[in-house]
């Protein structure tokens, strides 16, 4: 009678143990990294790959393949340190199968040696340099959601060679950083094959306070066109001491910057004039996708409803980032659940028509990226707080305006 009930207890107590850990399998979840530069120079960048991973999560659901998307979101602070501290937790510690960012060229390149170490599925929304692509285009885990700096020097020259007339002059900026040194090349060679004349080259230490004796250098060639090719707080800069002293050139050119908000922000009335170039715009009218109109809607559709969310518009990298994370989850969806072959050889081959950055399908590039999607690029000016369209050709493109002061 002992030995049955000692039998029993030790039968109930397994029992109760299985009871136990049922939760916790149920609960099992699908780990997303995302590192982001939430903090430090590219904040504005990293701000916005954070709301637009959450944001497409909430929209999917919060599960996939029936299981919990699990969003483990790190700040790399914008530090070549920091990322790698923070690669290392989520490829080490985590085991992650999945990791979508940073977006930044310096951040990103930073993350390479760390990632290889267990080459999760790499998602990179961001990092236009091409020196990335040598690195890791690639590697089959390696998937890039972002145009290279030759994506953005073609689409630039030819919109300028639409509008303006030929031999026109060009001066360059350029920073001394990953951003800079890569895309001042591909800007000369665009450029002079286009028909303008790059006359002045002109390097800038990253994060400097003081561009006046640049600017000096510039207005001695009276160039016709300025290219700034710096970013966030460097663009900042450029744009208010150009405007400080009114520099007497009639077209300025950014790059991404151009769109954010904290640029614009921050620059206030300076703004008026300058080119951008960017993946993503508000009030594009893009279509929606039929097959999956909740995840894909139209751009005014998806637009309006981040309005109501946020209070502001999106910019490229809430669209970039939302998009890259919805292609992953139906890449997952489509894969059965958490095998990560499985899952990149369905994200290998998606091909989903008109999501908010256009058609989503993954090509190889001449520079040797098996995975690169979404390399379009949309050319706009601000005038008087809003955006003209100058490319590509369209019912609504407006014609480039020179800067007046």
């Amino acid at each position: 009678m002992q030995r049955f009930s000692s039998r029993r207890t030790l039968s109930c107590l397994a029992f109760a143990t299985l009871l136990a850990a049922a939760p916790a399998f149920a609960q099992e979840s699908i780990k997303i990294g995302v590192p982001m530069e939430l903090s430090g120079r590219f904040v504005a960048y990293g701000a916005s790959g954070k709301r637009g991973v959450e944001l497409a999560a909430e929209v999917y659901g919060g599960k996939v393949a029936g299981k919990n998307i699990e969003i483990l979101v790190r700040d790399v602070q914008s530090e070549s340190q920091a990322t790698i501290s923070v690669f290392n937790e989520l490829v080490d510690k985590e085991k992650v199968n999945y990791i979508i960012g940073p977006i930044a060229s310096p951040t990103v390149a930073a993350a390479i040696p760390a990632w290889r170490r267990g080459k999760p599925l790499w998602i990179v929304p961001g990092s236009s340099s091409t020196k990335l692509e040598e690195e890791v285009g690639k590697d089959p885990e390696f998937f890039h959601t972002f145009p290279y700096a030759y994506n953005y020097h073609e689409s630039i020259a030819t919109a300028l060679k639409q509008q303006l007339p030929p031999g026109q002059k060009v001066a360059i900026v350029y920073s001394d950083d990953n951003y800079g040194r890569t895309h001042q090349p591909y800007a000369k060679k665009y450029l002079t094959d286009a028909g303008f004349d790059v006359v002045i080259e002109e390097i800038v230490r990253t994060n400097a306070s003081d561009m006046n004796p640049l600017l000096t250098k510039i207005a001695r060639v009276k160039p016709d066109i300025l290219l700034g090719l710096v970013q966030t707080t460097d663009a900042v800069t450029l744009t208010k001491q150009v405007y400080t002293r009114k520099l007497p050139v009639p077209y300025l050119i950014g790059t991404a910057a151009t769109q954010l908000d904290e640029w614009q922000k921050a620059v206030g009335p300076a703004q008026e004039g300058w080119i951008g170039v960017t993946t993503y715009l508000p009030g594009l009218h893009r279509p929606g996708n039929k097959d999956y109109p909740k995840l894909f809607p139209s751009s005014d559709e998806w637009e309006a409803a981040f309005i109501k969310k946020f209070g502001h518009e999106p910019d490229f990298e809430d669209a970039g980032c939302y998009v890259s994370a919805m292609l992953l989850f139906l890449a997952i969806e489509r894969a059965g659940g958490d095998d990560k072959q499985k899952v990149i050889a369905e994200l290998a081959k998606m091909d989903v028509p008109n999501t908010l950055l256009g058609n989503a399908k993954f090509i190889t590039t001449s520079g040797g990226t098996q995975h690169e999607a979404f390399a379009d690029q949309v050319v706009f000016q601000r005038v008087q707080d809003s955006n003209a369209m100058l490319y590509p050709p369209g019912p609504e493109v407006r014609k480039i305006q020179p800067v007046k002061y």
